[in-house]
């Protein structure tokens, strides 16, 4: 298992040009490929969020179903466009290509298919999984995590909902028939890098870890204060309402 920190995209591109057909890259989507100029859930105001959801009693559950509401509601951006031409070259070279995301699979209230509403925002980004699996045209339901809301892959996307990407991943193989010799797997979150790592060590699967930080350097003079982060998770959380930024402080600038 190897596992690195990268903070551009060039160290991605040099990790994958070596790879070949039986090889498979594995992308994270928030803030990897897109992100969301939210000062709230940025990697420097991690233990805000970690707390409040500790202090209101938040499920993961519950938290997973809510925070697409702020994915939707606020305007994405592509975290580096080198990194729109990398999956492109991928394509190309023809070697497999994929997303492993926590995003969640059930519906909203007014989005009844959050997962094709997540899958049109990369496409308007320039992103294009499917390419990479040409033969998988329905949703494969990986049915086996035993809940209402098992993780789906569709169009070369893994919706992993709640469970570990290790397992999705490991469940989704199974489903497919098919294991690569190597993978190449960029998050942005260490414990999700380590987790699949060990899956591939108990596989024989030889395995490159990156942990891209790009996004925490670009985002980090988004500004945040304790009074706004925790009047959008309370709006969030309790009424199913993402207030933007502007919009709370104009509340709390009347109040």
């Amino acid at each position: 298992m190897k596992i690195i920190s990268a903070d551009d995209v060039s160290v991605i591109k040099n990790e994958t040009k070596n790879t070949d057909e039986d090889s498979l890259v594995i992308f994270d989507c928030d803030n990897v490929l897109t992100t969301v100029k939210v000062g709230t859930f940025k990697a420097q105001n991690q233990n805000f969020l970690k707390n409040y959801l500790h202090e209101k009693s938040v499920s993961k559950d519950k938290f997973y179903d809510k925070i697409r509401l702020v994915l939707i509601n606020e305007n994405t951006y592509i975290v580096n466009q080198y990194m729109v031409d990398l999956v492109a070259n991928l394509s190309k070279r023809n070697i497999r290509h994929m997303v492993a995301t926590s995003y969640s699979v059930r519906p909203l209230k007014d989005v009844p298919d959050p997962m094709q509403w997540r899958i049109d925002n990369l496409h308007e980004m320039g992103y294009f999984f499917e390419k990479s699996w040409p033969d998988q045209k329905e949703d494969i339901v990986l049915n086996d995590f035993g809940t209402d809301h098992n993780p789906i892959f569709r169009d070369g996307i893994l919706f992993c909902d709640i469970f570990s990407k290790s397992d999705c991943i490991r469940s989704f193989f199974e489903h497919i028939g098919w294991t690569p010799k190597k993978i190449i797997f960029i998050d942005d979150v260490l414990r999700n890098l380590s987790c699949v790592g060990e899956f591939c060590d108990e596989n024989k699967i030889e395995y490159t870890g990156i942990e891209y930080i790009e996004s925490q350097r670009i985002n980090s003079h988004i500004p945040f204060s304790y009074n706004l982060g925790k009047f959008q998770m309370d709006h969030l959380i309790n009424e199913s309402i993402w207030l933007k930024d502007e919009e709370v402080h104009k509340i709390l600038s009347d109040s």
